[in-house]
């Protein structure tokens, strides 16, 4: 039976900015991801639809000793994004220009990983969770696939959209919005298309939008979002434009676990709380909620008598996070015109 400080459950964003943390805060962390250690042979950057980042998540890969994430992973940059005849720069300050990317994210996810090994993290791939480990009402562990239990002060839960340990404990999920749906996927760029490639484009209509992202190469991601019941046929672009590769969709309804902690457990990123890619949650909240998330535990297990405070405290962080963002969202939405709520 392995011990562990901490085990964090999944290796996206918000696993791995946990798992770095917990090893700059000292304490020893185990990231048991189902990803494999090495990409897949036939694997292909362009194929895969592509993920835009906010320059404002630098700071935070530079805190967790990332800074090259990006430029490994980069296929294209976008200084502002456009919404009809209006294009909004990404800068806030006048006269400066701030440069976002759009990624490759398994390539990007993969440079994270061998970055937080070389820290010191130690990382299970290939390998799934079955069951949580409960001890006098606490979480001190999990349960792998193959019955192997591991054991550890803390666990952290990251694991994205499958959203493990919420639904395991059959915590109450508040869902904030319809059901929504998400596609995406990547389709050549037209050769008479004039279009400045630096700015991504933002097309509302009434049941959601859809979002277009120029790579530095021929072709481009569209991701669209739509009301799942609204009778509408998701986004495809004809067959004749469509680039091979992989479509993805997925269910982006707005919803948030209640609570976040319990003793023993917390949870981060998308396997805590869902909004829309429009909020640029995503790979900022993921980062954001992985070291909050992990300095919260770090505290726990350095003063155990306060570690309930702490736990509490992170959950008001979060949820103040995601109610504040779900409100920016639905007034941002109101005044495009999009009903989603």
């Amino acid at each position: 039976m392995e011990q562990a400080d901490v085990i964090i459950i999944g290796g996206g964003p918000a696993g791995i900015a946990a798992a770095i943390s917990c090893a700059q805060g000292g304490v020893r962390s185990l990231l048991v991801t189902e990803r494999p250690q090495q990409l897949p042979a036939n694997y292909n950057a362009a194929a895969e639809p592509l993920q835009s980042l906010h320059p404002g998540v630098q700071s935070l890969l530079s805190q967790l000793q990332l800074p090259d994430a990006i430029t490994h992973a980069a296929r294209g940059v976008y200084t502002g994004i456009r919404t009809g005849d209006t294009a909004t720069p990404l800068s806030t300050v006048p006269g400066e220009v701030w440069t976002g990317s759009h990624i490759a994210p398994t390539l990007f996810t993969a440079s994270c990983i061998q970055t937080a090994q070389q820290l010191g993290v130690k990382v299970l791939f290939d390998t799934k969770v079955t069951d949580i480990l409960l001890e006098d009402g606490k979480v001190c562990g999990i349960i792998l696939a193959g019955g192997q239990q591991l054991k550890a002060g803390y666990v952290i839960d990251a694991s994205g959209h499958k959203r493990f340990a919420g639904k395991y404990l059959t915590f109450e999920e508040q869902a904030h919005s319809q059901r929504l749906v998400c596609r995406t996927g990547n389709s050549f760029i037209p050769e008479q298309d004039d279009r400045d490639k630096e700015t991504a484009i933002f097309v509302p209509d009434k049941h959601g939008w859809t979002w277009e992202a120029f790579s530095s190469s021929d072709y481009y991601t569209w991701t669209k979002l739509t009301v799942k019941n609204n009778g509408d046929v998701l986004y495809e672009e004809p067959t004749s434009l469509r680039k091979p590769g992989e479509l993805r969709g997925g269910d982006m309804q707005w919803r948030v676990f209640r609570p976040l902690v319990c003793p023993g457990l917390l949870l981060a990123g998308d396997a805590a709380g869902i909004l829309d890619p429009a909020a640029g949650q995503g790979i900022l909240n993921g980062l954001l909620s992985g070291i909050m998330g992990a300095e919260t535990v770090i505290k726990c297990i350095k003063q155990p008598f306060a570690a309930n405070w702490y736990l509490t405290q992170y959950d008001s962080w979060y949820m103040e996070l995601f109610n504040k963002k779900a409100e920016m969202l639905k007034k941002k939405y109101g005044e495009l015109g999009i009903s989603i709520n």
